[in-house]
């Protein structure tokens, strides 16, 4: 009896592996159907650089068959270039930043070009580490050829439109300060009110205009920072405190600083010296007063602060409200092109969803990068991030500068 038993167990224990080891089989036959038939390019590259895994869609982008992929050093392989039509440096290269950082990764501004054909396709890549140890990194490559098409033709309309419709709205602004103006028209109080209403709200189309132009140059590389060191707190407290009347008029009170300006990141540790970096003003000036238009704009009472804080490395701006906030899950897309969260108190106060995509644009373009910390109705904070640069980078860099522009005026005066 206790034969039998013992002897069940065994074979049931046997039954169970076999079953085990066939559902394996079917889940890795599985995935290797989902990666055979995705549009896709799929490669798979280990800790050390090399393919381990490529699928069809991958050899048809690069022009390469699967033996010619097997095995090899992925930068041996595949040719990325930069919008210039260069090749992109090893240093550049997204895959290599991903393997030295064992971090997630993006990139849409470069092209692979295939082997065969010479033939160069712009891709989305989009970097993704696996959870081992030293993790493998699973890289996707889109084509987004079409998808560029479409953003040209939709920025091309949207600029020309906007163009167009910039010189009505001048007009209605010239008569409507013409009308305003006692010295050349006599309106009661109440129509007064009335002029004001209407001169608010074609002031307000202009930059809606103007921000729809600024998005399509943005986007066509034809805005170009000018990046000049400068004392980077001076520069922000004169910028926030230009929004003072804006804040006020609201009810809302405002802060520079809390504390010391000059933190360490981390620690809280003080700094003495000043802190500089290389900035486009225009650009920053901009960013930082949609930041704070931002701020009032969504913040029914409490406190607009701004803050300067930084490391040995590098300068934060942080741009913090006490408003209606936005919820978590919207966060990964409030900087995304016509993007606005979708509720009762944003539908009230209107927009266009570009205010945000323009601020990431300029920050990036600088050299920057920029994100948020929010819940709803807990406020939110806005957090730039620049490279630090040292006091006599700084006055090398002026120096520079100064005399540039100097023997400009010469020449000028010449």
């Amino acid at each position: 009896m206790s034969f039998w038993k013992k002897t069940k167990k065994v074979d049931a224990s046997s039954a169970e592996q076999s079953e085990r080891s066939e559902s394996a089989a079917s889940r890795e036959n599985l995935n290797e159907l989902v990666l055979q038939s995705i549009h896709e390019g799929v490669i798979i590259v280990g800790p050390d650089g090399n393919i381990r895994l490529a699928n069809p869609s991958f050899c048809e982008l690069t022009g390469r068959s699967l033996s010619e992929l097997n095995r090899v050093y992925y930068d041996s392989v595949i040719n990325l270039l930069d919008k210039t039509g260069n090749r992109v440096p090893e240093g550049r290269n997204p895959i290599n930043i991903a393997l030295k950082n064992k971090e997630y990764g993006e990139n849409r501004e470069l092209g692979i070009v295939a082997a065969d054909s010479n033939k160069n396709t712009p891709v989305s890549i989009i970097i993704t580490p696996t959870r081992e140890e030293k993790p493998s990194l699973v890289v996707t490559f889109r084509d987004i050829a079409q998808e560029l098409k479409e953003e040209r033709e939709r920025s091309e309309f949207i600029s020309t439109a906007s163009h167009e419709m910039r010189t009505p709205v001048a007009s209605i602004e010239g008569y409507l300060g013409l009308a305003m103006n006692p010295s050349t028209a006599t309106v009661d109080e109440r129509g007064m009110e009335y002029l004001e209403k209407a001169h608010q709200a074609s002031r307000h189309l202009g930059r809606l205009f103007q921000d729809l132009l600024d998005t399509t140059k943005l986007d066509d590389g034809q805005i170009e920072p000018r990046m000049e060191p400068v004392d980077i707190v001076a520069l922000v407290k004169s910028i926030s405190d230009g929004q003072i009347p804006n804040i006020t008029a609201k009810g809302l009170g405002y802060q520079f600083g809390s504390g010391s300006v000059d933190q360490q990141l981390s620690g809280g540790k003080h700094i003495d010296q000043l802190v500089y970096a290389s900035v486009d003003q225009d650009f920053l000036r901009e960013v930082m007063n949609n930041l704070i238009e931002n701020a009032i704009k969504y913040t029914p009472a409490g406190w607009v602060t701004v803050n300067v804080r930084a490391d040995n490395y590098n300068v934060q701006i942080i741009v913090e409200d006490t408003g209606i906030g936005v919820p978590r899950e919207e966060l990964t897309h409030i900087f995304q092109k016509f993007y606005r969260v979708d509720n009762r108190e944003t539908r009230e106060i209107g927009g266009t969803g570009l205010g945000l995509y323009l601020v990431k644009q300029r920050v990036e373009a600088m050299n920057g990068r920029i994100w948020a910390e929010s819940e709803a109705g807990k406020g939110t904070r806005f957090i730039m991030l620049f490279p630090r640069i040292s006091e006599d980078t700084y006055r090398q860099q002026r120096f520079y500068i100064d005399n540039q522009q100097a023997q400009s005026r010469e020449n000028v005066d010449f």
